[in-house]
């Protein structure tokens, strides 16, 4: 024959102190949520880019050589909420945008043409073995910075 065991039963001290322990990691969590968000001091400002670009390139494996073209839009977004005009993009002629690799070694500086379009030609030595340019410029006052893989 089986016999069951009876549990135990827990004062309701216990039951309380158990409670509050179980309780506790929730209180904590909630406190740390509520709190992050309280500091309206950000390291840096982080603005939406003035243009949009798009980019087209090749590489010529038998001359190690980078051709790189970087279209540039304006954005108006005047009519988004209307879906008869929604968001129109013109060509940015005669801005004027620099190439870097790592931050801070200026590569080339390019002035778009009346098609929005700076094209970038170097060699793969001139860019020091990297696989990333930074396009680099200002319009409308606020400055951008673009990042491409190639």
């Amino acid at each position: 024959m089986i016999k069951l065991k009876k549990s135990r039963k827990d004062s309701p001290m216990t039951t309380g102190i158990m409670g509050i322990l179980y309780s506790l990691p929730a209180v904590f969590i909630l406190a740390v949520l509520v709190t992050s968000c309280t500091n309206e001091n950000l390291a840096f400002d982080i603005i939406e880019s003035p243009v949009l670009a798009t980019f087209e390139e090749t590489i010529d494996s038998e001359e190690s050589i980078l051709t790189m073209s970087a279209t540039f839009y304006e954005l108006d977004k005047s009519g988004i909420l209307d879906k008869t005009i929604g968001i129109d993009s013109t060509f940015i002629s005669g801005m004027t945008v620099e190439v870097f690799i790592n931050e801070s070694t200026l590569v080339s500086e390019l002035t778009t043409d009346s098609e929005g379009k700076a094209i970038l030609t170097k060699s793969l030595s001139e860019l020091g073995g990297t696989s990333r340019l930074e396009w680099v410029g200002t319009y409308s006052n606020t400055p951008f910075r673009i990042y491409r893989n190639f």
